[in-house]
């Protein structure tokens, strides 16, 4: 998936799993999305604990997509519940 860089206003280059999670949060914006759902629907019903895959996949994508990362604007994360999309 090709979008926007947050700064350049180039392209930058999800990966699979980037995309697979970016699209589910779109696909119910404002509407939290349960981390183990994420897991599953990502990398598998064998992975629905492995949080820490969240934690990784969610910095990158911050670090590509907002505008600051430290203080995200659209991908938040709810703690010890998921994460939602911001419009």
């Amino acid at each position: 998936m090709h979008l926007p860089d947050r700064e350049r206003g180039t392209a930058c280059i999800l990966t699979p799993a980037e995309s697979r999670l970016l699209g589910m949060l779109l696909r119910s914006p404002e509407r939290l999305v349960a981390g183990e759902a994420l897991l599953r629907e990502v990398w598998g019903d064998e992975h629905r604990k492995d949080s820490h895959y969240l934690r990784v996949y969610m910095a990158t994508l911050r670090q590509k997509l907002e505008a600051d990362p430290a203080h995200p604007q659209h991908l938040i994360t709810e703690p010890g519940l998921g994460y939602r999309f911001r419009r």
